[in-house]
């Protein structure tokens, strides 16, 4: 660095004499050139207008996307980065006698309230130099070896003013160009998106659709904040810089795609990020690649919606389900579940047909309703054997989340099939149903309903009788509903009543009429038409003598005499 100090002084005439010359960005062929990183004479020097073309702009500089043209055209960048450019920046630049700056290397010496105390070594040995403490991101530590660019000498006090921004600007506007990757504070926002920092003090901008793949509500949130970007345009002449962090993470989500897809196979077991949620499922980042995670595949149990098992941001182990080759590129299939042993292998070790098991309502359909009776293990309930009486509607008897007892009536483990049936749980009404409701009792149904012939009256919640149009009345009844009406309750008598056919016959009209027994009733079924017999030893109803005296069967007509 201190070839700059010896041969600043023999390249003035020189560079007075270059001034027409065309900006060249500083190289190693120049190694005497005293100038830092201000613009140098030429560019500000009067000149034909017959030469302005003579610079013509770089083509890597114009090498913009057409999204980020279009934010550009759309956002004024000029008027967005007016703020961020120093008075400086837009004054001409010194004469090129006036210029004092040369880059020299010292050693962080002391830290005194505001300012930084430099030692530095050359030709003239050694030297102290003093930069402002505001222009370090934090305070140095001593014995730090840097860059300063010497900005002014004071020969009276002996000290040699220094600048430490204008060191690293120098520095870092040799090596920028489009395509670098850099490293940027944010310092502000505006209503088109970030201003910040570069090392050095270069100030930058960029647009808010380059901050992120992804939308960012809230800008202000990364005011302060260091982030890496990608260089897309560079305007050396006004110092002004527009960067892409959105550019820099696609770069790295591509090579970590890249790695992913190489590594990737079916029934790997991968650790991902919850990117996004949908109605059918969730994507999953496996770093740089993303995978769906159906919303079947979540849960061996029954979910409704995705976001009641994983939310975003949420990082899961999920398994490689299939790999398919799209025309945007390889789909990916993954599934949760399959990390888990499936609930269904050992079904048919935990239940068997009969058990009588409690389960939680998860769905109703117009068949039925499925109930959850284990973790991943679902039967169905069908409306047949929801009750004894008729179901038209599985929520007439169950709703979502109920829990009930139920009875196993049917296991297919292999098809992870099971009927339940809730009615079998709580017994067959008809058991011991004559017993309740012996012939000739007198009962009270209500009136389920009517039809030409008579009426059917539930006695009790899957026992029913039937009442026949002509046992409603002594009189002629025409229709049914002029006697009862459904939903009515009245008392019955009990006519015949047969458990294994589940059929009771009943009467409305004798039921305050005495009973009536026929003589099949008051005979017993035993005796029949069976012949008399002559009674055996008749001796005119007498018996024969005993102790007590002489009975009536052994008198003699001598004994009369």
């Amino acid at each position: 660095m201190n070839e700059h100090t010896t041969g600043s002084t023999e390249h003035k005439d020189e560079q007075a004499t270059n001034a027409p010359q065309p900006e060249s960005t500083p190289t190693s062929e120049q190694p005497s050139e005293p100038t830092p990183a201000t613009t140098p004479p030429a560019d500000n020097a009067p000149a034909p207008e017959a030469d302005a073309p003579a610079r013509p702009p770089a083509p890597a500089e114009q090498d913009v996307s057409a999204e980020l043209e279009a934010e550009i055209a759309d956002a004024d960048l000029n008027a967005m980065m007016e703020a961020s450019i120093t008075a400086e920046d837009s004054k001409p630049a010194a004469e090129p006698e006036a210029v004092h700056h040369e880059i020299r290397r010292g050693r962080i010496a002391a830290v005194r309230g505001e300012d930084v105390f430099v030692e530095l070594t050359g030709e003239m040995g050694k030297m102290q130099g003093i930069v402002p403490l505001t222009q370090f991101d934090r305070a140095p530590r001593i014995g730090a070896i840097m860059d300063f660019v010497v900005d002014r000498i004071d020969e009276n006090e002996g000290l040699i003013y220094l600048s430490r921004e204008g060191a690293i600007s120098r520095a870092t506007w040799d090596q920028l160009n489009p395509g670098s990757a850099v490293e940027a504070r944010v310092t502000s926002t505006n209503k088109g998106g970030l201003e910040l920092e570069l090392v050095g003090g270069i100030r930058a901008f960029m647009p808010a659709s380059q901050v992120d793949i992804h939308h960012v509500d809230d800008l202000e949130a990364l005011v302060g904040e260091k982030l890496e970007a990608i260089v897309q345009e560079i305007d050396r002449r006004s110092k002004k810089v527009l960067i892409s962090r959105r550019q820099y993470l696609q770069q790295k989500r591509e090579a970590a795609r890249q790695k992913v897809l190489a590594e990737l196979e079916v029934d790997q077991i991968r650790e991902g990020t919850i990117s996004s949620i949908t109605d059918y499922g969730a994507f999953v980042d496996l770093g740089g690649l993303d995978g769906l995670l159906h919303v079947s595949d979540m849960t061996y149990g029954r979910v409704e919606k995705p976001s009641e098992v994983v939310k975003v941001g949420d990082n899961v182990k999920v398994k490689v389900l299939k790999i398919q080759q799209g025309e945007k590129g390889p789909r990916i299939s993954l599934g949760l579940k399959q990390i888990e042993p499936d609930p269904w292998e050992n079904v048919a070790e935990t239940f068997n047909v009969g058990d009588e098991v409690t389960g939680r309502v998860t769905r109703t359909a117009n068949f039925g309703a499925f109930v959850e009776v284990a973790d991943g293990v679902e039967g169905l309930l069908p409306l047949s054997e929801m009750s004894w009486k008729r179901v038209n509607n599985a929520d007439d008897v169950v709703r979502v989340g109920d829990t009930i007892k139920l009875s196993v009536i049917s296991l297919e483990p292999q098809r992870k099939r099971m009927s339940l049936s809730l009615k079998a749980a709580g017994g067959d009404p008809w058991d011991g149903a004559s017993l309740k409701y012996p012939q000739n009792a007198v009962v009270e149904g209500k009136v389920l309903g009517t039809t030409d012939f008579g009426a059917f009256i539930e006695l009790e919640e899957g026992v029913e009788g039937l009442v026949h149009i002509s046992e409603l009345a002594d009189r002629r009844v025409n229709q049914v509903e002029d006697v009862l009406n459904v939903g009515e309750s009245k008392k019955f008598r009990v006519l015949e009543i047969s458990d294994a056919d589940r059929k009771i016959k009943l009467s409305l009209k004798q039921v305050d009429k005495p009973i009536e027994k026929t003589v099949e009733q008051l005979q017993p079924r035993n005796l029949g038409k069976a012949k008399r017999q002559a009674p055996r030893n008749l001796q005119s109803g007498l018996g024969k003598s005993d102790a007590m005296g002489m009975g009536l069967g052994d008198l003699k007509l001598d004994d009369l005499k």
